[in-house]
């Protein structure tokens, strides 16, 4: 991984780790979610399921529509969602329509994950079949700083935690300790590039506040 890059995901997923700390403090469980790029966020969030009574509204889901009302879906293309867990069904269908490029995760999530369980982050096919819809495969790193985010889960409720590894709903992504595993992005097929340019020309933009707005950031 070029050193520079890792640094900034590291940056990054240090702040996803944080916000999985606040989340716990406002009754949340312990998720939190950044979208930038080259280090700058332009979105974050945590879960609201528990203070809103309401399934979706995971930190995902909450920072991808902040992002697309502030810029648009076809320049998200060019940013990283960053999530200290693996996005889950739900919000990975919600990551390939919106367009991201790119995915970084800590821990992964064996039984509800969208790289892990259903390969939905991964799968091209719905891409090729509706590239008006569905982007290529984003790029997906998972492992990274895996160990911060267990001590966030672990400081949160430490049975609870151990009630987690026990039944394998959140684990290593990777076994070898601290290595990182990149999987490779698809590439756009000619009709989703056509389907950017028609974006490009009829996408409104809606300003925005700046991320670290409290409005904006929905913690």
């Amino acid at each position: 991984m070029d050193p520079l890059r890792e640094k900034i995901d590291r940056a990054m997923m240090a702040r996803c780790v944080e916000l999985s700390r606040i989340a716990v403090t406002k009754g949340e469980y312990p998720f939190g979610t950044v979208i930038a790029r080259d280090g700058k966020i332009l979105a974050e969030a945590i879960n609201h399921t528990i203070r809103d009574g309401d399934v979706t509204r995971h930190a995902e889901v909450i920072a991808i529509s902040q992002a697309q009302k502030a810029i648009g879906r076809e320049q998200l293309r060019h940013y990283t969602l960053y999530t200290n867990i693996e996005p889950c069904a739900m919000c990975s269908y919600c990551i390939r329509e919106s367009w991201i490029g790119r995915v970084v995760f800590a821990l992964a999530s064996p039984v509800m994950g969208g790289t892990s369980k259903w390969n939905i982050l991964q799968d091209d096919d719905v891409a090729s079949r509706m590239p008006q819809i569905f982007a290529a495969a984003p790029e997906v790193v998972s492992g990274l700083l895996l160990h911060e985010a267990q001590q966030a889960w672990r400081d949160w409720s430490p049975i609870a935690w151990e009630m987690i590894k026990l039944r394998g709903l959140l684990t290593e992504p990777c076994p070898q300790g601290e290595h990182v595993h990149v999987r490779p992005s698809g590439r756009r097929s000619l009709m989703h590039r056509l389907q950017i340019l028609l974006e490009r020309n009829y996408q409104p933009r809606v300003q925005a506040q700046a991320p670290d707005a409290p409005e904006n950031s929905q913690l």
